[in-house]
């Protein structure tokens, strides 16, 4: 705290009367700056990054995203610093609080249940003695009582004397196939059903708000998910820094990749870069020969951006095809977002190894030259496109009818 109230006290020779606050980072320079020069960057269209001071000295994880680093650190260590101590005790104070309310609506439930469950009994108890007038029960339990207390007496005539009493009982009880006793159970059932009922009955008033709560508590479980996650690096998902493919293409690069081989990726080296190793064959072949899982993703002259990937080894000198028996090898194009999956009655040619192209995908799906200028694309023979329904399937990939390659990135999957 001392050191940020230094800071506060420099005074900025460029404005009287105020003091320096920020860190601008330019190309040429790094210079402090305060409030009114922040005015005066922003009149003049500066996109220099500024840094405030007090906030880097609180947090190297903001002071660092700050910096120009690749974008998916950046995202990261930005929810990482509002991953803070008074953040998190405020998650948890709000689970204590739903905690608690949920144990008093708990209460609350139980009392609604229980006199529901009261309710029930009371209304079972009033069918119970309707149904006791209208079979005149009392006749039916009298002759069950005369029939016990015969007791040692017992014989024949005796009992076929009350078996004629209880068949002349259920004669009447059932006359006319139960129709007069079926109706008196419709109208007596019915009043009951009309007599008026306490309106709580139905509504489940505290029942409601528990789930409710219960949703509120499902939030806030989701939140307090996320910051787990972070820690853990469970949301550093954009795990490879892309000069051209977007996150949303590598994500969905990433998923497929982990749905096919049903194995997870957890890192991608980075193995060959057109800036660094130049667009020739041989620097192309010098990085990838005898590697697998490669991810290899190119950038036409007319804009255009697709690659491919596949499980299979890359061997300069086999001259032949590589089957893939995995099916897991596909091109794409993040141009038309769409993705071509392997045939499968075309798998045995995934690839095609030769020094004098780079690469050659499928059965001239895609054609690189080693110049990676020349070539040509025949999108459908190995792998899939009827699904788009391409008018022209030559020049669909490149945006021309060759490749004219002007960026290069490939990467090795590392999977687990």
């Amino acid at each position: 705290m001392q050191t940020e109230s230094k800071i506060k006290s420099i005074p900025c020779f460029k404005h009287e009367g105020s003091f320096i606050l920020f860190i601008n980072i330019g190309k040429q320079n790094t210079e402090f700056v305060c409030d009114e020069c922040c005015v005066d960057l922003k009149a003049l269209n500066s996109d220099q990054e500024l840094i405030h001071i007090k906030n880097a000295l609180r947090s190297p994880e903001f002071f660092i995203s700050k910096l120009n680093i690749s974008s998916p650190l950046k995202e990261y260590l930005i929810k990482l610093d509002k991953c803070n101590e008074q953040a998190m005790k405020s998650i948890l104070k709000d689970f204590e609080t739903k905690i608690t309310d949920i144990q008093e609506i708990l209460k609350g439930v139980y009392q609604e249940l229980k006199c529901h469950v009261e309710s029930i009994l009371n209304k079972k108890q009033k069918i119970r003695e309707e149904l006791q007038k209208i079979i005149q029960f009392d006749k039916f339990t009298q002759f069950a009582i005369n029939f016990i207390q015969l007791g040692d007496q017992i014989n024949q005539e005796a009992i076929e004397q009350n078996e004629q009493i209880l068949h002349e009982y259920l004669k009447d009880l059932t006359k006319n196939n139960c129709q007069e006793l079926n109706q008196k159970l419709i109208e007596m059932l019915d009043r009951i059903k009309r007599e008026p009922r306490d309106p709580k009955e139905e509504q489940y008033p505290q029942y409601r708000k528990l789930e409710e709560q219960f949703k509120q508590l499902n939030a806030k479980q989701i939140e307090f998910a996320k910051q787990i996650s972070l820690i853990n690096f469970g949301q550093f998902t954009i795990i490879y820094d892309s000069k051209f493919v977007s996150n949303q293409q590598s994500q969905k690069i990433i998923n497929i990749i982990q749905s096919k081989l049903n194995k997870k990726v957890t890192n991608f080296s980075q193995i060959y870069l057109e800036t660094r190793d130049g667009l020739n064959g041989q620097a192309f072949w010098n990085k990838v020969n005898g590697k697998s899982n490669l991810l290899m993703i190119f950038k036409s002259k007319s804009g255009y951006i697709f690659g491919g990937f596949s499980p299979c080894q890359w061997n300069q000198n086999l001259n032949n095809y590589v089957q893939d028996n995995t099916m897991s090898s596909f091109l794409f194009s993040q141009t038309h977002d769409q993705i071509y999956p392997l045939k499968d009655a075309n798998k045995q040619n995934a690839i095609y190894c030769h020094q004098s192209y780079v690469p050659y995908f499928g059965s001239g799906d895609i054609y690189i030259a080693a110049d990676f200028q020349n070539g040509s694309s025949n999108l459908g023979n190995s792998y899939q496109c009827d699904q788009y329904q391409i008018t022209n399937k030559n020049t669909h990939l490149f945006g021309q009818t060759t490749p004219n390659i002007v960026e290069c990135e490939i990467y090795q999957v590392i999977l687990t």
